[in-house]
C-alpha cells in the first residue's frame, strides 16, 4: 500500500513539474495574442484617417480642404482635432476626428472619434458640440492624439493647418505607455 501511494506522489510531483511549464506557456501565449489583436486594430485606424484623406478633394470650394487644430489638455496630453472632407464609403461630408475624454457633463467612452458632418465645410466644425453617441469610436482607451501635417510646399512637418490637402500625415496615438505612430503620404497635387 505504502508503495503505491509513493508511485501516485510521484506521478504527482512529475505531473507538477511538467505541467507548470505548459500553463505559463498558455497564459504568454493569450496574452501575446491580445497584444497582437490590439496592435492590428491600431494599424487599421492608423491607416484609416489616411485613407479618407486620399479621398478628399485637392481643394475645397468654401475654404480650406483640410483644417488641423493643435491643442492639448492639462496634463500635457495632445487632444488635436482634424477635418476634412471625403466621400470614402460612401459617405460624403466632413470627417472630424478628435480625442474623447470624459469629465464633468461628458459621458462616453474614452477614446478617437470620427464624425461624418455632411452639411458642413471643414474649417465650420464645432469641436465642442461633438456628441460621442454620434460619432464613432474609433480607437477605445486613447488618452493622447496627435496629428501632423507636410505641405507641398515645405519641408517642415505642421501640427496646426488650414488649407489644401497636404502631402503628408503623421498620427500619433498614445495609451498608457504604448505609443503608436504613422506617416503615411498622400497624392500629389
Amino acid at each position: 500500500m505504502i508503495e503505491v501511494l509513493v508511485v501516485v506522489a510521484l506521478f504527482g510531483i512529475i505531473a507538477a513539474v511538467a505541467l507548470a511549464p505548459a500553463v505559463a506557456v498558455v497564459r504568454r501565449f493569450e496574452d501575446v495574442r491580445a497584444e497582437e489583436a490590439r496592435e492590428q486594430r491600431m494599424t487599421y485606424f492608423l491607416r484609416r484617417i489616411p485613407d479618407e484623406l486620399r479621398a478628399s478633394p485637392k481643394e475645397f470650394i468654401d475654404g480650406p480642404a483640410v483644417v488641423l487644430v493643435r491643442r492639448d489638455v492639462l496634463g500635457g496630453a495632445a487632444d488635436d482635432r482634424l477635418a476634412f472632407w471625403s466621400d470614402r464609403g460612401e459617405e460624403p461630408g466632413v470627417r472630424a476626428i478628435r480625442l474623447f475624454q470624459p469629465g464633468a457633463g461628458r459621458t462616453g467612452d474614452p477614446g478617437v472619434y470620427r464624425w461624418v458632418l455632411p452639411l458642413q465645410s471643414p474649417n465650420t466644425v464645432n469641436w465642442e458640440m461633438l456628441d460621442p453617441r454620434e460619432g464613432r469610436l474609433l480607437f477605445a482607451g486613447a488618452e493622447s492624439l496627435r496629428f501632423a501635417v507636410l505641405e507641398f510646399d515645405s519641408s517642415e512637418w505642421s501640427d496646426e493647418y488650414s488649407g489644401p490637402r497636404p502631402r503628408g500625415i503623421r498620427i500619433t496615438v498614445k495609451t498608457g505607455e504604448e505609443e503608436f505612430v504613422h506617416e503615411d503620404w498622400l497624392p500629389p497635387r
